[in-house]
């Protein structure tokens, strides 16, 4: 499994205050009437961080995202499915937060609301983080409205059926279609029999949507009080990418035969990065679903900087290229170490490199220690000079001159090259399940038989599995 990049401002969380919100009143005027509305920023322990983005306010995993993200949440709407320029700049004075005037807004509705959000959005385009619609029936395919540049996320649960209408199909055809007229449009269906048409469904995967979407679209360091660019998402250069098919339950369609990628060609639409893809691929076989190839984990995801000194951009461009090493050393040279960026790429590195330990002592736990050793070999250069990797580098050298650790990973090493020949193999028959059984068999008492035998049962269940060796352990 690839070690990828964590991105966002989850790498925040630790020193943010939970989910915390400072609410404002906020007094304007709106086409010469009196209005009135609040604001609840974001707030963060010991920093004040630029705000991304607003919308509406909200509960669950998606106020969750907005603290972890930066973005302001706004009581009412006042524009259709968004918020005026009015409200915007009524509320940057009121909370005294300036960048909030220009900040973009990420606008969502349910059904006909979902379509009103799309209509916000074409007409604010420059303005408009991102769109979600939930349960949104597509009459045509511009209608709901694309919209260039602004990705766009269509969520329906798996048991809404109203009007007789099966929004997931149309949704699947309408990003099929958006896609090819290079849209950002990812296409999902909520795995839970339960919910009906008025309610969202699930919505942490649309929270793990919007973090990597958002990244592409938004600067991580906007300026303050002056206006700025978003960015315009083009699905063929950023992202991942997922081919399927529709198949029935019924009067109920699912996604089958999936694919998420690294090609853009052929695919059916897009999708921003590691963690929704790997969420999507979850719900995907709750559903029924078969799942042909996964790449999630090797999907890029990055936030944007502006403007940032040479020492940093630096610094910026080491982390991108997981260099892990030189990046610690260049942000512990920083002219600035306490600079609001320096803390930020510092936390971005210090979170990866705990991430990559946490997952060899995960690896380890679980039995897996030929993923443990193929990971020390592939990642070692990138991480030493780091004293926490390097202390546990030093424990591994030690742990694999044991003969028993030793005789593990040579039992591991046959284990992984049992799947992955299996994974390879595009016509699988019982036959060539022959091997696992037998392997089974052999080291019923050991981590890895145990999992050449969990791997056996979904393998016979379904012939179509494909589950990298590693993800016996992790899962």
């Amino acid at each position: 499994m690839k070690v990828h990049i964590l991105i966002g401002m989850l790498l925040l969380v630790a020193s943010s205050y939970a989910q915390e919100f400072k609410s404002y009143n906020v007094k304007y005027k709106l086409n010469g009437k009196d209005a009135s509305n609040t604001i609840y920023i974001p707030q963060y322990k010991g920093e004040k961080l630029p705000i991304r983005g607003v919308m509406q306010n909200v509960g669950g995993p998606l106020k969750e995202f907005a603290h972890n993200n930066q973005v302001a949440l706004i009581k009412g709407l006042d524009q259709g499915r968004g918020f005026s320029k009015e409200l915007l700049a009524a509320a940057a004075k009121a909370s005294g937060r300036p960048e909030v005037e220009f900040a973009g807004a990420i606008v969502q509705g349910i059904s006909k609301g979902g379509r009103e959000a799309a209509d916000w959005a074409a007409a604010n385009q420059e303005r408009a983080i991102a769109v979600i619609l939930d349960h949104s029936a597509i009459w045509h395919m511009n209608f709901p409205k694309r919209v260039v540049g602004v990705p766009m996320f269509f969520n329906a649960t798996y048991a809404d059926m109203y009007q007789n209408i099966d929004r997931r199909k149309s949704h699947f055809q309408w990003c099929t279609a958006a896609y090819k007229a290079k849209i950002a449009c990812t296409s999902i269906i909520d795995h839970k029999k339960n919910g009906g048409h008025g309610g969202r469904g699930s919505t942490d995967l649309t929270a793990t949507w919007l973090d990597e979407a958002m990244d592409f679209r938004v600067p991580i360091n906007p300026p303050i009080g002056k206006p700025y660019k978003l960015i315009d998402v083009n699905p063929t250069k950023v992202g991942g990418y997922v081919s399927a098919v529709i198949a029935m339950d019924g009067k109920r369609s699912y996604h089958n035969k999936v694919k998420v990628t690294l090609k853009s060609n052929g695919a059916n639409w897009w999708i921003p990065g590691p963690k929704s893809a790997a969420m999507y691929l979850s719900w995907v076989r709750k559903n029924g679903g078969s799942v042909e190839k996964d790449e999630s984990a090797s999907i890029k995801n990055f936030p944007i900087f502006m403007d940032l000194p040479p020492d940093l951009s630096r610094a910026v461009s080491m982390i991108k290229g997981s260099q892990w090493s030189q990046a610690h050393a260049a942000l512990q040279k920083a002219k600035d170490p306490n600079a609001q960026i320096t803390k930020m790429l510092v936390k971005m590195v210090d979170s990866n490199v705990s991430g990559h330990l946490s997952l060899l002592t995960k690896l380890d736990k679980a039995g897996d220690v030929y993923s443990v050793y193929q990971l020390i070999q592939k990642h070692s250069r990138t991480y030493r000079g780091i004293a926490a990797y390097d202390e546990k580098l030093k424990h591994y050298i030690e742990f694999f001159k044991n003969k028993e650790n030793a005789m593990a990973l040579r039992q591991g090493r046959d284990f992984h090259s049992i799947i992955d020949r299996i994974n390879k193999t595009k016509k699988l028959n019982t036959f060539n399940l022959a091997p696992l059984k037998t392997f089974a068999s052999k080291h019923a008492d050991s981590s890895y038989g145990k999992a050449a035998k969990t791997a056996l049962e979904k393998l016979t269940a379904d012939i179509n599995t494909k589950i990298p060796a590693q993800d016996y352990f992790l899962n």
